[in-house]
């Protein structure tokens, strides 16, 4: 089932922190969302597409998050591990009931930083679920686009912070660039799943030093 969205959504806060009319905020292309809920599960747990390319020279990269202390009904980009040029980049769901899927776009740089590629996260996967994983940040340069659905119909409640989904990236030169979070819902567990309303959204910025 691919449910197609172009609905508005709910007012909601990006990497600036400032909120964002609905006008402004349409789920219009991510509608991936999802082929994912009647397609076969595609094995939880592990990473998956990863893309590889070289420095130009020996940086120490960092990912400077937006909010460092998520709250309730939050979806926030924080750092995980790092090594020299490489940064990994959980992006976190925080003390939220009854979610079913998340649908998103991850937008960057692409002349200070490359994706390398993902690794599946926690959120989605209590209870032994195996969810669904669709990632693509390969076909346009500086955006990933992202949807995450659990494979049983049941939604589950998120309590303190779990991450979603790891991101992975090499940072090429020295300097600060901003990452941002686009057409970004969660879903419901409706037959046609239908977005959560009042979800706030942050994202940060990639460094190099």
């Amino acid at each position: 089932m691919l449910v197609g969205l172009n609905e508005v959504l709910e007012p909601r806060r990006l990497s600036d922190g400032r909120a964002v009319s609905g006008a402004a905020m349409k789920l219009g292309t991510l509608v991936l969302l999802v082929a994912l809920v009647a397609a076969p599960a595609c094995g939880g747990g592990g990473g998956s597409d990863s893309g590889v390319g070289g420095s130009p020279s020996p940086l120490s990269a960092s990912f400077v998050p937006d909010l460092t202390t998520p709250g309730s009904n939050t979806v926030a980009m924080t750092q995980a591990s790092k090594s020299s040029d490489v940064v990994n980049v959980w992006v976190t769901l925080t003390d939220t009931p009854n979610v079913f899927a998340a649908a998103f776009e991850v937008v960057f740089d692409d002349a200070n930083a490359t994706y390398l590629g993902f690794t599946k996260g926690a959120a989605f996967e209590a209870g032994g679920n195996v969810p669904n994983y669709t990632v693509d940040g390969t076909t346009n340069p500086g955006r990933i686009v992202v949807a995450v659905a659990r494979t049983n119909g049941i939604a589950t409640t998120i309590t303190s912070s779990k991450a979603i989904i790891t991101l992975q990236f090499r940072v090429k030169q020295p300097g600060t660039s901003p990452v941002t979070l686009q057409n970004a819902a969660l879903f419901d567990a409706q037959a046609t799943p239908q977005p959560i309303p009042a979800i706030l959204w942050f994202a940060g910025a990639l460094s190099g030093v």
